[in-house]
């Protein structure tokens, strides 16, 4: 089966005990062996809003079809953004 890549980019993916984790936002290439590394799922709902990253190696993969991606239980967290701890100027005094 082919599948293209504008296909799987928002494909859902479902972990193996059905729990929706969110879509395929994209996935690296290994140039050399023709194959796909990782796919990267983005789980928030509405753009712009936070949410989370899951990485996915391709041996976390059970099956792929056109209509959805099914992975195994427990894939690998990747914090979508980072954030950095900001020191708050004191207030001037007069």
């Amino acid at each position: 089966m082919r599948i293209l890549s504008s296909e799987l980019i928002n494909l859902p993916v479902y972990a193996q005990n059905g729990q929706n984790l969110g879509r395929i936002d994209s996935f690296e290439v290994d140039v050399d062996a023709h194959t796909i590394l990782r796919y990267h799922i983005k789980t928030g709902l509405i753009k712009g809003l936070w949410h989370e990253q899951l990485v996915v190696a391709q041996s976390q993969v059970i099956s792929i079809s056109k209509t959805k991606m099914v992975v195994k239980d427990g894939v690998i967290k990747k914090p979508a953004l980072s954030l950095k701890k900001a020191r708050l100027a004191s207030p001037a005094t007069k």
